[in-house]
């Protein structure tokens, strides 16, 4: 990608798609860029790895031609249970009242449902509950013979092939890692995925074991996502934020595996505390659900993603909308607008507020916030800064500038690695000396792709180098002429 271009009026927060059969093709995938798509999210625990190569090669194609850099990220399937398949497209009906055999197997019927896990029989007791498609149904164990659970419906609707089973009062025992997991994780690394999010993450051990296979296979500077999808998970959050490179807030599996109402508490919780670290967070999960077959959103759904913008959410994702919905395009325009407007209230409450220095930053962590404070005293137009590994452009989204922040790296992919970051208009420029080197040819840039004019105040922040012990940092004011 020869020119990536500065936009004029950058959103701030991130836009992830999950990429499905709605939007397989190369045409589609455009038009999501366009609208606003920063990350694709490929979920593992559907297709395979050729028709994810296929789809991988579509998405750097359609990056490449409309000239806007995508992150793509893989999303692990984890020790999620799964259904079998059924032998026709068309969904079996569960009754309510109605009772239906749970076991291992790789097919349903509407007197059997075969899933992928064996031994489920040895967890649950009568009375037990078990969720299935996040728990849209509910059934409610009545006994166990060999590996069989006979359950009574109590909650009936259709049953589709692959949707996930949670037995919310049983505790089920799983590997750390899973060999599928594990297999796919070796495929994304070799096709060069920027991203890796890992399911049901319960503890640090649990990123730190699969941080060393992906080293063990080249990738030495791993980008790991947490998904945080449990009790267990929300207990040990501190450490999992510690050891991951973000975090996603799953909020499907967490209001069935927790009491519903808790959620949103949760939610906002977890994005503080992401914030409080530096580390990115992603709110996901029916956040305009209504979209996978309307046209318009339901208000509940704009304030929704209204509510988790404001809240300091880096990213805010879409899953059955740009799958399989009707509306992939209309749903990121959408998302892509209430962001907007949220945005404008969250830089009105956060202009002059700035966290306290307290000496423990690193000189990084102080000099973004110096940038911040600096930009809104001179009333800059915009921040642009320089770093060869992104940790300079972390550190200002971390800082929550009022300003647009425009960032110059040297590589694709340190650039799309930090495309989760709120708040950051990155391109690549050619590094040819000095990183300050840059800076003539990125305010050149800067005129060119229309973000500054005459008079205009430019904010410049720049660590040169950032593996070197001979270390300079600059901070400067330019007015432009």
């Amino acid at each position: 990608m020869e020119d990536i271009k500065f936009e004029k009026d950058p959103r701030a927060c991130r836009i992830v798609c999950t990429l499905g059969p709605a939007s397989s093709n190369s045409e589609i995938i455009e038009r999501l860029i366009a609208a606003g798509m920063n990350v694709a999210r490929l979920n593992f625990s559907h297709g395979t790895q050729e028709t994810h190569e296929r789809l991988i090669r579509e998405i750097r194609a359609a990056s490449e031609k409309t000239g806007r850099p995508v992150a793509i990220m893989q999303d692990l399937q984890g020790h999620k249970v799964r259904l079998g398949r059924a032998s026709s497209a068309t969904p079996i009906i569960l009754e309510q009242g109605a009772e239906i055999i749970l076991g291992p197997g790789e097919e349903i019927s509407t007197e059997r449902l075969g899933m992928d896990y064996v031994g489920a029989e040895r967890f649950v007791e009568p009375g037990h509950r078990i969720f299935l498609d996040d728990a849209k149904i509910e059934l409610e164990v009545i006994s166990c013979l060999d590996e069989e659970i006979l359950c009574k419906v109590h909650r009936g609707a259709p049953v589709y092939s692959r949707k996930g089973v949670i037995f919310p009062d049983s505790e089920l025992e799983f590997p750390v890692l899973d060999e599928n997991d594990l297999e796919d994780a070796r495929f994304g690394v070799n096709m060069g995925l920027d991203m890796v999010a890992m399911s049901f993450v319960r503890s640090a051990d649990e990123i730190t074991k699969m941080r060393k296979h992906l080293a063990g296979w080249g990738k030495k500077e791993a980008f790991i996502v947490a998904k945080v999808e449990d009790g267990t998970g929300i207990h040990n959050l501190e450490e999992i934020l510690k050891a991951a490179n973000a975090v996603l807030i799953a909020r499907g599996d967490l209001g069935v595996t927790l009491p519903r109402e808790k959620v949103p508490g949760i939610q906002k919780s977890i994005i503080s505390q992401a914030n409080a670290l530096g580390v990115p967070s992603i709110t996901a999960t029916q956040m305009l659900e209504s979209m996978i077959d309307h046209p318009q959103p339901t208000r509940a759904e704009v304030n929704d993603v209204y509510t988790a913008v404001l809240d300091g959410s880096h990213a805010i994702m879409l899953s059955a909308e740009t799958a399989m919905g009707d509306y992939p395009e209309e749903s990121v325009a959408e998302m892509d607008r209430i962001a907007r407007e949220a945005e404008l209230e969250l830089n009105r409450r956060n202009r002059g507020v700035h966290t306290p220095v307290t000496g423990k930053e690193g000189i990084n962590d102080l000099l973004a916030a110096s940038a911040v404070i600096f930009a809104e005293h001179m009333s800059a137009d915009c921040i642009l800064a320089f770093s060869l590994e992104g940790t300079t452009h972390r550190a200002l989204s971390t800082a929550s500038p009022t300003v647009p922040v425009y960032g110059v790296l040297v590589n694709h992919s340190n650039l799309r690695r930090l495309l989760l970051y709120r708040g950051l208009n990155l391109t690549t420029l050619p590094l040819e000396n000095k990183l300050e080197s840059l800076v003539p040819r990125a305010l050149k840039k800067l005129r060119d792709d229309g973000i500054v004019g005459s008079a205009d105040k430019v904010i410049i922040v720049s660590r040169q180098p950032e593996a070197e012990a001979d270390e300079s940092f600059l901070l400067k004011l330019s007015i432009l002429s």
